[in-house]
């Protein structure tokens, strides 16, 4: 990518986010009137993610997705909306329902007492909560040390993340489907159309909230560049939201470390640098519950502005994965049962319209392209729902719950995974985990505890039920270990309400968890890991420099007022307000030349990237690595494939048109090709420049696909490369089915 190019690129992606942040900021001052400190911010976030996604899915629609329309679009957006703002009060929505009011309108007595009058997202000062219950103010070391532990997670996380900006993403699930429908959507323009792929699990039925959010990347710079980078982003809101969820009941540092080692464990490993989208999931329900807890801790009831966000949270969970289906709707209703008495009709109506518009629109396309929102389900009882009658295919279904009554798979299986997964001090991690959502599940701690841990349950009860939870041969679930993925969210819940049930008991008690945190360290995030000398050197400098900043950070806010340090009157959103007179030319100063210190390296690493992305693509087949470096000089060319790992033959600029070579079927299905016959009219239909056949893993009885000999020998199929298990072929012109051999 030139100079140019790349200046170009970053404005384009400076003014988008810049817009979105308008945008969402200005909705949330609206939504959640006297909130301020990470709380508000977190909101920010899920609401800036729902304008980019809803703002791209309108054009998307009628496949007119365009980078230049797009951001005309949000600057369109964020321009009228501060106009709106300047001529209308702030209470026009939430009004005196959030904040200060709300707080002092609930009920008084039992779990609904009033609470103290302060913004939401204030830190936790000492004294008593609205229900009586003493309130500890966090201690400085115990935040230090959890800190530490976010920090070093971080530091190895971005290493991996640096990796992979060494050789462009090379997880399975990433080079599937994630990187081939964000692509796909910024080719095309197209949000709505199937985009079939290896007929594999119903894939391209799969809600895409995340993809989008790649394929926004991609208009910008043209290129997967960021690709790589949004996970970390993800994985820094999750830490925040963690933090968040900690917050009202002292106990920050707790549910910050808590939530920091399950990320960091080898089960999320596969999240660095990739475009997967567990991660995801995950900071839209820590988001969502950080919102709920902030909001109704205390006894305060729900107001509007909230439920809609939390709710919102929950609908952008849903468009993420489908196994976060059963805890985002657990999630909106506890939000519908957290709002006042006699109002829960209204709010119904309201959660409704945050969970659609989060991610109702893949189950309308489903719906419009299949007859079915679901079709992985074909009956409801004596109900048949339309479905694609075909395999769903991949690997052999089976679930956790189909083997709690075989103590032998359990011993020999899923105790050696979960030690793979989480590291040899796994059963202190779920130990801990669960004995939070056991302490919040109790009448004591209140509602909004109590509905975080039902969500935690809810994703523990999803990840047993799986049909792909333990996958393999019956008796032997090798995809255990693959399906702790699905785990994770749950104990990530879990570690997030640690600090909610523990941070009010005694200091020895808040110790002893943090210093159980402190020793399963070392056993989760480096266990069952390959780590260098090199690696570790880098993720301790990120993991001083991260800590010491954010140390800085929180040393200054505490000299504000309402902290219990003295200082300078605080301003909007828990920002210190400036000195009177003072100006801001200095700091503006300051960010711009950090800004173009940042835009500088990135100039430099993109180099590295486009120059090393797939060259050496060692992590599948020979033959089918020689096709994806031999993509890398691909330009603008159309590629049918019967390769499930098709993502780096879209080529550097992703400006390939690859599609997997298959028969559409009724009611959005889509399968492999049986005949030489269905097999050249589907070239023939495709259109294709060039054919990529292999076999995905390779076979000592067959070195080659099936498909090759339906070509072999054709004038018109000229061979480019031939290397066991993969062929490339040039196609001079129509291949007839009539003359199959």
């Amino acid at each position: 990518m030139g100079v140019v190019d790349y200046i170009l690129g970053c404005l384009a992606i400076l003014v988008g986010t810049a817009s979105l942040v308008t945008i969402a900021r200005s909705l949330a001052e609206r939504l959640l009137a006297g909130w301020r400190g990470a709380p508000f911010w977190l909101a920010v976030v899920l609401l800036a993610v729902a304008v980019a996604t809803l703002t791209a899915l309108l054009p998307g629609t009628l496949g007119l997705l365009d980078g230049r329309l797009y951001l005309a679009l949000l600057l369109i957006a964020a321009v009228s909306i501060r106009r709106i703002q300047s001529r209308t009060p702030k209470s026009l929505i939430a009004g005196e329902s959030e904040g200060p009011a709300a707080e002092r309108a609930a009920p008084p007595g039992g779990d609904g007492s009033a609470g103290p009058a302060v913004a939401i997202g204030s830190p936790p000062a000492g004294g008593r909560d609205g229900r009586g219950l003493a309130v500890r103010s966090s201690s400085l070391l115990l935040d230090a040390v959890g800190l530490a532990i976010a920090s070093v997670v971080v530091g190895l996380f971005a290493v991996e993340v640096w990796d992979k900006l060494g050789t462009g993403m090379t997880g399975f699930d990433s080079t599937w489907y994630h990187g081939p429908f964000a692509a796909g959507f910024a080719a095309s323009g197209d949000t709505f159309s199937l985009h079939f792929l290896a007929p594999q699990f119903l894939s391209w039925f799969y809600p895409q909230n995340s993809e989008l959010i790649h394929s926004l990347a991609i208009l910008g710079f043209g290129n997967d560049l960021l690709s790589p980078l949004v996970n970390l982003g993800w994985l820094a809101g999750c830490l925040i939201a963690a933090w968040a969820i900690g917050r009202p009941y002292g106990g920050s540092a707790l549910s910050l470390a808590g939530v920091a080692l399950i990320l960091g464990s080898a089960a999320m490993a596969d999240q660095a640098g990739e475009a997967r989208n567990d991660i995801v999931g995950v900071f839209f329900l820590l988001a969502g519950l950080a919102i709920l807890v902030n909001a109704a801790s205390g006894g305060r009831r729900l107001a509007r502005g909230s439920l809609f966000v939390l709710a919102l949270a929950a609908g952008l969970a849903i468009g993420t994965k489908i196994n976060f289906i059963p805890a985002a709707i657990v999630l909106a209703a506890g939000g519908i049962w957290l709002t006042a008495d006699g109002r829960r009709a209204r709010a119904s109506l309201i959660a409704a319209g945050g969970l659609a518009a989060g991610g109702a629109y893949w189950y309308l396309r489903n719906l419009v392209q299949s007859g079915n929102p679901l079709p992985w389900i074909d009956s409801l009882g004596p109900l048949s729902l339309p479905s694609p009658d075909q395999e769903l295919g991949g690997r052999d279904a089976a679930s956790v719950l189909g083997y709690l009554d075989d103590p032998g798979v359990i011993k020999d299986w899923f105790f050696p995974g979960l030690a793979d997964g989480f590291g040899d001090g796994w059963v202190l991690l779920t130990g801990l985990a669960l004995l939070a959502v056991v302490l919040c599940l109790r009448r004591a701690s209140g509602p909004a505890r109590r509905v975080a841990s039902l969500v935690a349950l809810a994703l523990l009860l999803a990840w047993i039920a799986a049909p792909t939870s333990a996958s393999g041969p019956a008796g032997e679930p090798a995809g255990f270990v693959s399906g702790l993925r699905y785990l994770a969210p749950a104990l990530a819940v879990g570690m997030a309400l640690l600090g909610a049930a523990l941070g009010r008991l005694s200091d020895s008690v808040r110790w002893t968890a943090m210093a159980a945190l402190v020793l399963l360290t070392p056993f989760v995030v480096l266990g069952n890991r390959s780590w260098t000398l090199t690696d570790l050197a880098g993720a301790g400098l990120i993991a001083g420099a991260l800590f010491l900043g954010s140390a800085l950070i929180a040393g200054r806010r505490r000299r504000v007022p309402g902290s219990g340090e003295g200082g300078r009157r605080p301003g909007p959103f828990g920002v210190p307000a400036p000195r009177e007179g003072r100006s801001n030319r200095k700091r503006v100063a300051v960010a711009g030349a950090a800004l173009a210190m940042i835009l500088s390296a990135g100039y430099a690493v993109q180099d590295r990237y486009f120059e090393n992305r797939y060259a050496s693509p060692e992590f599948t087949t020979a033959g089918l690595s020689e096709a994806f470096v031999w993509a890398r000089g691909i330009e603008g060319e159309s590629i049918g494939t019967n390769a499930t790992r098709q993502y780096p033959l879209f080529g550097t600029e992703l400006e390939n048109d690859v599609q997997y070579l298959g028969v559409p079927g009724p009611d959005g299905g889509f399968v492999k090709t049986d005949s030489c016959e269905q097999f050249r009219y589907a070239i023939f239909r495709g259109d294709y420049r060039y054919l990529v056949l292999t076999l995905d893993r390779e076979n000592p009885d067959r070195p080659f696909p099936r498909e090759i000999q339906w070509i072999e020998g054709d004038p018109d199929a000229v061979e480019v490369l031939k290397t066991p298990p993969t062929a490339i072929y040039e196609l001079k012109g129509p291949l007839d089915p009539a003359t199959c051999p």
